[in-house]
Order: C-alpha cells, then sequence, then structure tokens
C-alpha cells in the first residue's frame, strides 16, 4: 500500500480510501476517537434533519437537547443543507445556533454555502421538498399571502410602459386565481420571506463563506477548477456575498417597481431579460441598474459558472492520473495539502479519497430517502491523521 493512503477506520469496517471498500470486519475497538478529535467535516445534508442530528450525537458535538457539547472542537459543514428533504429548516436553524453555542465554549461550527444555498437564495427551487414550505407555513400571515397575490396577479398591468417585450402578453394563462394556490403553496411565502435579503435565514446564509482554509485544508462545496484556483479565498468569499446581495437589491427594486416577483422564479427573469435585450429598443432608465447587474452577476459571477466553487465537478469526476499535474497546480496556488469537496457523491457512498488523498469527498448521500446512502464525517486528529466515521 502506499505510504500517503489514508485508513478509514469506520464503526464496522476498515478500509483504504484509495481503494474499493474491504469486506466489513468486527473492528469495534478500533472505533475513531471523536475523543481527540480536533475537527469534524460533514457533507450534504438535504433535508435529512435525523440522520444529521444523529451523526452529531454520535461524534460528541450534541448532546440530547441538541446543544453544543464539543467544547473547543471545530464543525465543519460543506453546504448542500437544503432541498431533497423536508428538514432543511430544522437543520438550518440547529447550525445557526450551534455556531453562537460553540464559540461560547472555545470551539466552532463553521458552515459553508453551497449551490443549493445560492439557490433558494436566488429563487431557484426546482429541488425544494413540498414539505419544507408546509414548515413555514405558520409564519405566514394571511395578510402576507394576500399582498402577494395582489401584486403577482398584477404585474401584467404594474410592468406596462415599462417593458419593451411581450412577456406579460399571455400572463393570465400562466398565472390566475386557479393557477395560484398550486403554483404558490402555504408557507411559499413565508419561505422566501425567510431566504430574503432581510430575511433571518437569508442574512445568516449571505454571512456565510464559500471556502474555507484551516491548517492546510481547504474546504469547498464543489471544488476549485484551474480557473478559480487563481483566486485566492478573502478573495471568493468578498466576490461571493458581494454579488449575492447586489442581486437580490436588483430583484428587490424590481418587485418595488412592480415588473417582477421572484417568487416567479429566477430561471423566468432570465427568460424576461432575454426578451427585453431582444427587443432591442433602450432599457427604461428605471430598469437599467437592475437589469445590468442581474446579467452581469448571470454572465461572469461564480454563483451561476459551471466551473466555480460551487458547481465544478472536476476534482471529483476527473481522470486522476491525467488530471494530476492540473491538481497539483491548483494546490500549490492555493498554497494548500488537501481540498475536502461535497457536492458529487463516490459510487460507494463512502467518503473517498482521489489524488493521493489530496481530494477528499466527503458527500456520501445522507438523505437516505433519495440517495440510499450513509451519514457519516471526516476526522482531523491532533496528529494530522484523517480517519472516516460512519
Amino acid at each position: 500500500m502506499k505510504k500517503h493512503l489514508l485508513l478509514i477506520l469506520a464503526v464496522a469496517a476498515v478500509a483504504w480510501l484509495a481503494a474499493p471498500p474491504a469486506p466489513a470486519q468486527d473492528t469495534a475497538k478500533k472505533r475513531p476517537s471523536s475523543k481527540t478529535a480536533v475537527r469534524f467535516a460533514i457533507g450534504d445534508i438535504h433535508g435529512d434533519y435525523e440522520s444529521f442530528i444523529k451523526l452529531l450525537g454520535r461524534l460528541g458535538l450534541v448532546d440530547r437537547e441538541l446543544n453544543w457539547s464539543g467544547g473547543s472542537k471545530e464543525l465543519v459543514q460543506t453546504g448542500d443543507i437544503f432541498d431533497r428533504g423536508p428538514g432543511s429548516r430544522a437543520a438550518v436553524e440547529l447550525l445557526m445556533k450551534l455556531e453562537g453555542q460553540a464559540k461560547k465554549a472555545g470551539g466552532a461550527a463553521t458552515t459553508l454555502i453551497g449551490n443549493h444555498e445560492v439557490m433558494n437564495l436566488v429563487g431557484d427551487l426546482r429541488y425544494v421538498d413540498p414539505r419544507e414550505y408546509a414548515s413555514f407555513a405558520a409564519d405566514e400571515t394571511a395578510a402576507l399571502r394576500a399582498k402577494k397575490k395582489t401584486s403577482i396577479l398584477a404585474l401584467g398591468k404594474t410592468s406596462a410602459g415599462l417593458l419593451k417585450s411581450n412577456y406579460y402578453a399571455d400572463f393570465g394563462s400562466r398565472m390566475n386565481e386557479k393557477i395560484f394556490p398550486t403554483a404558490f403553496p402555504r408557507g411559499f411565502f413565508a419561505h422566501r420571506a425567510a431566504f430574503s435579503l432581510r430575511g433571518r435565514i437569508g442574512a445568516w446564509l449571505m454571512s456565510r463563506n464559500t471556502v474555507y482554509l484551516k491548517d492546510r485544508n481547504l474546504f469547498v462545496h464543489g471544488g476549485i477548477s484551474p480557473r478559480v484556483s487563481a483566486i485566492l479565498p478573502a478573495k471568493i468569499n468578498s466576490s461571493v456575498k458581494a454579488d449575492l446581495k447586489a442581486f437580490l437589491t436588483a430583484t428587490d427594486q424590481l418587485e418595488k417597481i412592480g415588473v417582477f416577483d421572484l417568487s416567479l422564479g429566477v430561471h423566468e427573469l432570465f427568460v424576461l431579460l432575454a426578451g427585453e435585450r431582444a427587443a432591442g429598443a433602450a432599457t427604461h432608465p428605471k430598469l437599467a441598474a437592475s437589469f445590468a447587474a442581474i446579467e452581469r452577476i448571470k454572465n461572469t459571477s461564480l454563483l451561476f459558472a459551471s466551473d466555480g466553487p460551487f458547481w465544478y465537478r472536476g476534482l471529483a469526476l476527473g481522470d486522476e492520473k491525467a488530471f494530476a499535474p492540473e491538481v497539483k497546480k491548483i494546490l500549490g496556488i492555493q498554497d494548500v495539502d488537501r481540498i475536502v469537496i461535497g457536492h458529487t457523491q463516490p459510487p460507494s457512498l463512502r467518503i473517498q479519497g482521489r489524488f493521493a488523498n489530496s481530494v477528499i469527498m466527503i458527500d456520501t448521500g445522507m438523505n437516505q430517502q433519495v440517495y440510499m446512502g450513509r451519514a457519516s464525517a471526516l476526522i482531523f486528529q491532533p496528529d494530522g491523521k484523517l480517519q472516516v466515521f460512519e
């Protein structure tokens, strides 16, 4: 075996990260020590709150009341808390609580944003589990729902004279009194308010980082591509935060003017913008700044780039032999020994090392109903050794 390979010490299996999983063995005495660990990295949650809290409890990071019990240890969660499962709200609110509790205890609960955090912020709701909206139903007042219904159904009228395209020409057939309840189930608008620029969840997510560097380990949701490797972590984080704020500020302005409501979805917004550009005439002065900001972010920001830190899969899927020199360059430019990523699941649905363990994949399909994977964590010991906890 190569010296660089990491030994997986799991609850019921011992295997090498860079090799196929070994047959299960009785290794209870070799269970990874969470007591001596300094850091725990956990990948995609995707709404599986129950699996998430069970894992935190087994790691000794929370007590029975789900309060921080990890002392000076650190939890790093690499994004994709949301979508595909019903427990996203509970999971994010727990992480929000643990952040303060861990800091007070001398530890840390560090949460990064992934592509699904970005999607929920900007209005790409394709993967929201209907039960997630239901979890916000109690927060949605009749007044809020009535206000949104009135403003959305009136968009064709309130946008008149401001748009050049015929985007709203058939809006009445696409959105009306009959369609509205199905398009916007109970809890939908409270959900959107929570993820807004000033919403409790939205504001918290906007303050999260995209990449996190600690002890020469770089944590990021999707990965670092060759192009993005030229951008150092601090700049990645600041540019993402600035672009998210600019995007949501621009869409808020369009809503205030009565031209668009992000409740219709970010893809509908892009259709509207494309139609406006195709129409050819000058943009109305009231819309020019907002349209320009949205188009700049859509076309140039790391938020939507396929090789950006939220979406890139090259480190997870690239040929290990052919891509190894490029990975070495990326590590060198970023001045790190290792990149820890979520977003893409190994075929085994177990934490896996690639490129001589300079890349570690930690998305193991925690959401049992969707992926049939497992809840697991990458453990960092004080001596630098890495273990897998399942």
